[in-house]
């Protein structure tokens, strides 16, 4: 995943912390993952139309530079994830077709937005994939995950000396983004030149028919406004 501006808080800290949030962001990225099916172009055009733009955003917003990714890639905790959840590792181990938005920030780069659209190979396929996201142990499965096998990856891509505290995952509400979602919010705190920023990433799934939206909400620092992010996955899913 490239690693976007972050200008805010970089007189604060090495701007490495932020990788340690993207990697994790990428790794809850990875969970929406699910049979792969063979996607026109005509399929990829018509997902390109559902993405959020730069005109979605707030006043003052801004698209960070070569920040869109190229595919989430498999998720490498597929089997022990599949296995927490109790659901089959086919589910999750496997990479759809998708296209990615840029980077949304604000002029700070605190609070950032990404939003793409999976092209699942049915739309059976892709409300089950959404049902796993709505797992219940899924938020406890993913924390394990975190704050195991991971955690040492994730500590390493924020630098040396620097201090991954413990990565905390719950469940979002889906009545602050809208009906029919679920999703993932998680809090990674890190500690590096004796400076402590808290990352949170907040991933809200939706799917209809075989398009699924996945809007990722970044904070460092200053939380998420709640109204801008209900706003924005509102606007998402009212173009599927």
């Amino acid at each position: 995943m490239p690693l976007p501006l972050f200008a805010g808080l970089r007189g604060l800290r090495p701007t490495n912390v932020l990788a340690a949030a993207l990697i994790t962001s990428a790794l809850v990225a990875a969970t929406q993952t699910t049979w792969a099916g063979a996607s026109t172009s005509s399929d990829k055009a018509q997902a390109k139309k559902y993405l959020l733009t730069l005109s979605d955003m707030p006043a003052g917003w801004k698209t960070e530079k070569n920040s869109a990714n190229n595919g989430s890639g498999t998720f490498p905790g597929a089997k022990q994830l599949a296995g927490c959840i109790g659901v089959p590792s086919k589910l999750i181990n496997a990479n759809p077709p998708e296209v990615d938005s840029p980077y949304f920030a604000t002029k700070s780069g605190s609070l950032e937005v990404q939003d793409t659209v999976s092209i699942f190979s049915s739309a059976k396929v892709a409300r089950t994939s959404l049902a796993a996201m709505a797992n219940p142990k899924t938020p406890s499965c993913m924390a394990a995950l975190m704050n195991g096998a991971f955690k040492s990856n994730i500590a390493a891509s924020a630098g040396n000396g620097a201090k991954v505290g413990t990565i905390s995952v719950s469940r979002i509400d889906p009545a602050e983004f809208g009906r029919g979602t679920t999703g993932l919010a998680l809090s990674l705190p890190v500690t590096d030149q004796g400076v402590s920023i808290t990352a949170v990433i907040q991933a809200v799934f939706y799917v209809k028919g075989k398009f699924g939206q996945q809007i990722t909400f970044n904070s460092y620092g200053p939380p998420f406004p709640a109204a801008t992010a209900k706003s924005l996955t509102a606007t998402a899913i009212n173009r599927l």
